[in-house]
């Protein structure tokens, strides 16, 4: 027993409360808003969105600087997702920066997020030509999260500012002010530390704790916790969900801040106050929870953990803690959610799905230092800092980190990952024979053309990824693994049918077959009887055609009652519908998640719409089981959808995609589940009505409705008060006929976000009480915008007719972008002096209007900040009102700000300006403004001066060259006159200005 403490400590396994062990409570995954947790977020938003959007602004490269945890990146992505920042910057690229990252690594990151593709250049200078090329005349912000030292050279990043836009911007998040300075940062934005009360306030939030019943008892010995984790945010969290396990009594919290890891030293790179509460956040954590924890240290800095892969990987390794009435993957699942519950997994960045978290380089630091010699991300170098390779277990070898000799260098490894490494067939073999214990083998990604027979040297393989490779076939050797639980063959796009062997697989849990065209003819199913997860399983008649030997009759189905996530193509080659009974869906107790796909072929349109009602028996006869969460139906060609869509009362997630030929929706509102609709192209659709009988609530818990591609769709009615309480977005796209919104949403009690898109016949958006953002483009006939008291942000596009706008008290930010506007809308002057934001894009007669002196200036000159853009999203100008700043692209030259005028004889800097005092030129691009001698001699340098002397010296060089065969002395007389002639005439043109 001593001998097993002494192992369980060096891996890092601590003595846990014998009450934690029993306890398996149902903890209910609530994520505490990241906006929560940053002192006061949006001040400092505000004041950096500001210097960012100032396109007068010298501040070209902005740094927020700030330790580890404090929330440098919550604040980043506040700025980033802004409607401000949206609409200021025609391009805006977010790249989170790793470690390993070196200059060209990092390169080559910002050419992938802007959309390009970094393997096409084969050098740096060609990667730089090719970001050149994409940044070329635009303006756009750059966020770079989480900036070291090594990663960026001395004025690297402004090596391409010439080729960008006026006004483009650089935002950095780092922990290091020195990494500002060296980048030669304009300005650097200290995050500012949480206060006790914004501590005690996100540690009650996170405990689960009512500050108004136990605030009064606890606080005391709450702030001591903060000031253990000297108010950093991830900390407070963490120690939060700590605190949320124990009983609410100031003797169980005494135990938490008496807590002997607070001390905890021994990281390089500790982070005083967060390592401790990392520490004794794992200390809480059960047995199992801990090993899970722990494998996840394998994940390289910054990459995405997706749940599915997270839990498959687990399984293979014998981390899950089996029950009989309750399957591996479920309880997979829950760890994975508790680990969120716990903060040591993070929702990705902009991203409110749990499906896919990340974890923060501290926490992963720290697992680091409890795994070192088991688990390794990156090259495996044999005795790297002092230690041995040969007790790894685990190993992650992504990018350019070489393969050679991995199996003879460590001979037990039981992971090995080398998703999208340049491996290539080349010693797969040797590999292979080499690493007989292996558990997981994920080789996604790479460029191997073949896997060579000796794979079934690895009897005790558990996960096998092949997954977006170039493999042709899979050896019938295969059928020795028979251990194995999970196989990826998802886009496999040169492969095009299984062995035989794959019947044998007893243990086989997963087959995604996802994006895979298999034509040949493939092994029966009906013996992987464990079978969880059957991605692309293609229907095929029975009997199976000769000319058509691709797919599985559908009654290998039959006995797969493990099922929980089943995609289904082909549905439509089903040749009896009384068949389709003998797949037995309404049998499969655990089925979650089920999408089902006819064949998307327009050449057999009219031949579909006789086969209807074929169609619909079979989907008739599927009659999928209650238990179901989420469905997916896609390119269905029935004129009536199935009569069991209706009834999945459990149903949380629904789309119907596709589905060309339906004449009539059922009743959906009493999926009283449903928080996500979504129906697209529904191109026969012609009403949506609900049976309302006010009694009960329809859609009572749908969040989110997406309504796109319908061209026939006319009204959505039926709704009564109290329908859609907790709708929070709609979104509308490509519906023409549509003249007015449902109903329902005026219901919603928290709806915040409407986007509108080409609905031709809506006239009238009015009467959404709790609106806060309405984005609407391409609304050909939309006269009416009224009613939306709460609406704080208005973005139009391409909305020729609308010319009123009214009700809405709180409207504080609007952007208007028409090529066809010549004129501000009238309905703006009623709101202007309320506006902090006013974006308007357009042509250039329109833009000029808005200049001082300009027909609709005393319009603008109301508007606490204007930016205003040509078509191409070049800027035109800027104006801020607080500061009198009007800051005009370099083609009209700036006005300073001594002759801006602001109204009738309004006094700026000193000087009392009448209205004509200002007249600009847009024609000949000249600012024409008297001025004192020294802003005089300003104007005149940069009017004509300079143009002057440019023109002059290439004069002089043309005459020079054709000149060449006179004498000097011509030469010299030639152009004497020229600057004489010149000269004068350019005193002239000053004297007459």
């Amino acid at each position: 027993m001593d001998g097993i403490l002494q192992k369980g400590s060096e891996l890092g396994l601590l003595p846990i409360d014998q009450e934690i062990l029993n306890e398996r409570s149902e903890i209910s995954l609530e994520v505490i808003p990241d906006d929560y947790i940053v002192g006061d977020i949006e001040n400092e938003a505000n004041k950096l969105i500001d210097i960012l959007t100032d396109r007068k602004s010298a501040k070209t490269l902005v740094a927020i600087v700030g330790g580890s945890g404090t929330g440098k990146t919550t604040l980043a992505w506040k700025i980033h997702d802004d409607h401000r920042t949206r609409n200021a910057f025609g391009m805006i690229v977010w790249v989170s920066v790793f470690n390993d990252f070196d200059d060209i690594g990092l390169l080559s990151a910002i050419v992938t997020a802007a959309g390009g593709n970094p393997k096409e250049a084969k050098n740096r200078t060609q990667l730089e030509l090719m970001l050149a090329s994409m940044l070329k005349g635009k303006r756009f912000l750059l966020v770079l999260d989480d900036v070291r030292g090594h990663q960026i050279e001395e004025n690297s990043l402004e090596a391409h500012w010439h080729v960008c836009g006026h006004g483009s911007r650089i935002l950095i998040t780092t922990r290091d002010e020195n990494v500002a300075t060296k980048l030669n940062a304009s300005y650097i934005h200290q995050v500012k530390e949480l206060s006790f009360q914004n501590c005690w306030s996100l540690l009650c939030c996170n405990a689960c704790l009512d500050e108004n019943l136990h605030g009064n008892t606890l606080r005391n010995i709450g702030i001591m916790i903060i000031q253990k984790c000297k108010k950093i945010p991830m900390a407070v969290k963490i120690i939060g969900a700590v605190l949320r396990r124990k009983e609410q009594t100031q003797e169980s919290w005494q135990r938490v801040y008496e807590f002997e890891g607070w001390s905890f030293d021994d990281l390089r790179g500790d982070v005083q106050g967060l390592t401790g509460a990392i520490y004794l956040g794992y200390h809480d954590l059960p047995s199992h929870l801990k090993q899970c924890l722990l494998y996840l240290s394998l994940f390289p800095e910054g990459s995405t953990i997706r749940q599915q892969f997270v839990t498959q990987l687990w399984i293979s390794e014998g981390l899950i803690d089996r029950q009989d009435d309750c399957s591996a993957e479920k309880i997979a699942e829950e760890y994975y959610e508790e680990l969120i519950s716990r903060n040591f997994l993070q929702l990705e960045t902009g991203n409110r799905d749990i499906t896919r978290c990340t974890m923060h380089d501290q926490i992963r630091s720290f697992l680091q230092f409890f795994v070192k010699d088991k688990i390794c991300s990156g090259e495996v170098k044999p005795g790297t800092n002092g230690t041995s390779s040969e007790g790894l277990r685990h190993v992650w070898i992504s990018g350019t980190s070489t393969t050679t000799n991995l199996e003879e260098t460590v001979t037990s490894l039981k992971t090995v990952i080398l998703y999208k490494n340049p491996l290539r067939n080349q010693g797969l073999d040797k590999l292979f024979k080499g690493l007989k214990y292996l558990h997981v083998l994920d080789l996604g990604g790479t460029e191997i053309r073949y896997i060579p027979r000796t794979l079934e040297f690895l009897v005790h393989l558990r996960l096998l990824n092949l997954s977006l490779t170039r493999i042709t076939e899979l050896p019938e050797s295969i059928s020795y693994l028979r251990n194995l639980q999970f196989l990826g063959l998802r886009y496999c796009n040169w492969l095009h049918t299984l062995p035989k062997g794959i019947g044998n697989l007893h243990r086989l849990q997963t087959l995604d077959l996802r994006g895979t065209s298999l034509h040949q003819v493939l092994p029966s199913l009906v013996n992987l009887k464990q079978l969880s997860t059957l991605h692309g399983f293609t229907v095929n008649r029975t009997p199976i055609p000769e000319d058509d030997p691709s797919g599985w009759p559908l009654e290998n189905l039959k006995d797969l009652n493990a099922l929980r996530s089943l995609q289904i193509l082909k549905m439509e080659k089903v040749s009896d519908f009384s068949r389709v009974k003998e797949a037995m869906l309404e049998m499969k107790s655990q089925l979650k998640d089920l999408e089902i796909c006819c064949s998307n072929d327009d050449r057999l349109a009219e031949a579909r719409e006789d086969d209807s009602r074929t169609l619909k028996q079979i989907f008739d006869s599927l009659s999928p089981p209650q238990c179901l969460k989420s469905l997916k139906i896609v390119s269905y060609y029935a004129r009536h959808f199935p009569n069991w869509l209706p009834c999945l009362t459990n149903l949380q997630r629904l789309v119907l995609s596709d589905c060309k030929f339906c004449e009539h929706m059922p009743d959906l509102s009493k999926l009283n589940q449903l928080k996500f609709l979504t129906i697209t192209g529904c191109s026969k659709l012609l009403t949506v009505e609900q049976e309302s009988t006010g009694v009960t609530q329809a859609f009572p818990k749908l969040e989110q409705l997406h309504l796109k591609d319908m061209p026939k769709l006319v009204s959505w009615i039926g709704f009564a008060s109290g329908d859609m309480p907790s709708l929070v977005k709609f979104c509308l796209e490509s519906c023409p006929k549509l003249k007015c919104l449902p109903e329902g949403l005026k219901y919603s009690r928290v709806l915040r976000s409407v986007q509108i898109r080409h609905a031709d016949s809506l006239e009238v958006i009015q009467d959404l009480p709790v609106l806060k953002e309405l984005n609407v483009q391409a609304c050909n006939e939309l006269k009416i915008v009224s009613n939306l008291p709460l609406l704080e942000v208005l973005t139009i596009r391409r909305c020729p007719r609308l010319d009123d706008v009214s009700g809405v008290h709180y409207l504080s930010h609007v952007c208007i972008t028409d090529k066809e506007l010549r004129k501000l809308p009238d309905w703006l002057s009623i709101h202007a002096p309320v506006l902090q934001t006013f974006n308007i894009v357009g042509v250039s007669e329109l833009l000029d209007r808005l200049l001082p002196n300009g027909e609709d200036w005393e319009i603008i000159r109301q508007i606490d900040k204007v930016y205003a853009n040509l078509l191409d999203e070049s800027p035109f100008f800027t104006y801020t009102k607080s500061s009198g700043d009007f800051h005009v692209d370099q083609r009209i030259g700036e006005i300073n700000k001594p002759p801006v005028v602001l109204g009738h004889g309004t006094a700026v800097g000193g000087l009392s300006i009448p209205d004509h005092s200002v007249e600009i030129s847009s024609q000949i691009g000249v600012s024409r403004v008297p001025m004192n001698r020294i802003s005089t001699l300003r104007w005149v340098v940069r009017s004509y001066l300079v143009p002057y002397l440019i023109m002059v010296m290439v004069v002089m060089q043309f005459l020079s060259y054709y000149l060449h065969n006179r004498s000097t002395r011509e030469i010299w007389l030639v152009q004497t006159l020229f600057i004489f002639f010149a000269t004068v005439f350019l005193l002239l043109l000053v004297f007459l200005d």
